[in-house]
C-alpha cells in the first residue's frame, strides 16, 4: 500500500513526530485551538525544513528571478 501523500510530505520534512503529536492533541481534544503549542512546534519545524514544498516552490522562483532579471 502506497503512502498517502500528505504523509509522505511530511514524512521528507523530518517533522513526522511533531506533526503526530499535534494530530493526537487535536483528535484528543477536539479543538485545534487548544494545541498552539504543538502546532508552534510544527510550524517551526517545518518551516525550517528544506524538504517542504514551500521551501522548493520559494527556491525555484528565487533561481528564475536570477536567470530573467
Amino acid at each position: 500500500m502506497e503512502d498517502d501523500p500528505y504523509n509522505a510530505r511530511i514524512e521528507r520534512t523530518g517533522c513526522a513526530q511533531e506533526n503526530e503529536v499535534l494530530q493526537l492533541c487535536i483528535y484528543d481534544k477536539k479543538d485545534w485551538r487548544l494545541c498552539k503549542e504543538e502546532m508552534q512546534k510544527f510550524r517551526k519545524c517545518y518551516q525550517s525544513s528544506k524538504n517542504n514544498a514551500g521551501s522548493q516552490a520559494l527556491s525555484m522562483s528565487e533561481n528564475e528571478r536570477k536567470k530573467n532579471p
